[in-house]
């Protein structure tokens, strides 16, 4: 090789050839190269996993897999959901903490609880989601009155604050939670730019099962087949509801799987206490055997994404100390207390329809024990009938018959007096009647004589 000539790899001629001195170009320092070459490897693979346009708000954290209810390693509570949270706010634990034992819940509470009753559009859409489950988990074994025990602490089953479900089970007005601002309760900021729950702050619960919008994103479903998700809607919202309850706990037949399943719902020792002492008021006091179905109550029921660990309702059960009361013909297992309001603490006693609460921890039963008696109500139309203490339907009663006639009837009016006859023709003296002459006797002997 001639002085002048350098040979100059990765240049433009062959590898190894000379390239003329005064053609070519200043070498790279070996560190730049080097650079250059990792960028482009870093933009390459940037371009590959670049985020979409829109950045999600939420991170989603493990996988969805049947195999996951009740593993050990579970998180139940994504920490993530509370960032941003202000100094002092309360916010979301690893996973729901729980005590040595449940808190003891009061039956007579419990009683006056269950006895205002169930509406018969919520009780159908509890035991057709329960039904769907059985279809689509088998090996969950959940019992609907575990989601009644729930609605009822949650919502009233769909009547807090006087709202009132329709017959196709959307709540009206709809029920919202206090924002989740991180006092009293964990702090939750807004996820859905206010689409579902009106609130750009902050998160709230909402319907008659109070999902969260993260929650309710990763277990939605069209459970009426009308084409939408509808967390405001008790069919769409119980479903939902069952499929958190069997991923969260597994089998929902036996005690340990219902209270891991209830926790997860909401870490509150005194919330499991409470909801699983109204399930078995429930199961034990509204005979459900003979009721119709209404709804789609087979097919699969697709698995949750996202934030399927999280709480379902982290907020306050708004429904717990609710009052408000159905009508009685749309309500099943309803006592005349209660059907008059006031507060559970006054409602005393057992009663009709609904029997003292268990203990909580133990199994909740088919509910297929005697139950005190209560009287026929009328049937909802569209939903599920009431049923009498045997679990048959009750008659609808017929109208009430008018009262009968008096026994002692007021005498009839007299008949109306004969009429007058017609005064007689006036007397015309010549033509009717006749005059008298000077002497007293009548002009004309064939006439009376005129007076």
């Amino acid at each position: 090789m001639s002085a002048g000539q350098t040979e100059e790899p990765g240049g433009p001629g062959d590898a190894g050839q000379p390239v003329e001195g005064r053609h070519r170009r200043p070498r790279q320092p070996a560190g730049r190269r080097r650079w250059l070459v990792a960028a482009g490897v870093v933009a390459a693979f940037t371009g590959m996993v670049a985020p979409p346009a829109e950045p999600q708000p939420l991170h989603v954290v493990g996988e969805v897999s049947d195999d996951l209810p009740g593993s050990a390693t579970a998180q139940w509570a994504i920490p993530s959901l509370s960032e941003g949270a202000p100094p002092g706010a309360i916010t979301l634990a690893n996973a729901p903490t729980q005590s040595t034992g449940p808190q003891p819940t009061a039956p007579p509470d419990i009683t006056g609880l269950a006895a205002n009753g169930i509406p018969n559009v919520a009780l159908n859409a509890y035991r057709v989601a329960a039904a769907r489950m059985a279809s689509a988990k088998p090996s969950c074994g959940i019992d609907w009155s575990l989601l009644a025990g729930i609605g009822r602490v949650e919502s009233n089953h769909g009547r807090y604050g006087g709202a009132v479900l329709s017959p196709d089970g959307t709540a009206s007005p709809r029920i919202l939670g206090p924002a989740l601002n991180g006092v009293g309760f964990a702090f939750i900021g807004d996820s859905d730019d206010g689409r579902w729950d009106g609130d750009t702050s902050y998160d709230r619960a909402m319907g008659p099962m109070q999902f969260i919008p993260t929650t309710w994103r990763s277990y939605a479903i069209d459970a009426d087949g009308n084409g939408t998700t509808d967390p405001f809607n008790i069919n769409d919202a119980a479903l939902a509801a069952a499929n958190y309850l069997c991923v969260a706990g597994g089998d929902l037949r036996t005690d340990a799987g219902q209270r891991r399943a209830v926790l997860a719902y909401n870490h509150s020792d005194e919330y499991v206490a409470e909801v699983l002492a109204l399930a078995h008021a429930y199961a034990a006091g509204i005979p459900v055997a003979d009721l119709p179905l209404m709804g789609n109550t087979s097919g699969p029921v697709p698995p949750p994404s996202g934030f399927f660990r999280a709480p379902a309702a982290p907020g306050p059960a708004i429904g717990a100390r609710d009052t408000t009361s159905s009508p009685p013909e749309q309500t099943t297992g309803q006592s005349p207390q209660s059907a008059g309001g006031g507060t559970p603490s006054d409602q005393g006693p057992a009663s009709p329809g609904v029997s003292p609460a268990q203990p909580a921890g133990t199994n909740s039963g088919t509910g297929s024990g005697p139950a005190p008696q209560q009287g026929p109500t009328p049937a909802n139309s569209g939903q599920s009938p009431p049923a009498t203490s045997a679990g048959q339907p009750a008659l609808v009663p017929l109208p009430v018959p008018l009262p009968p006639a008096p026994s002692n009837p007021l005498p009839p009016p007299p008949p109306p007096a004969d009429p007058l006859p017609p005064a007689p023709p006036p007397l015309v003296p010549g033509v009717t009647c006749t005059l008298l002459d000077l002497f007293g006797s009548p002009l004309q002997k064939a006439l009376p004589v005129c007076p």
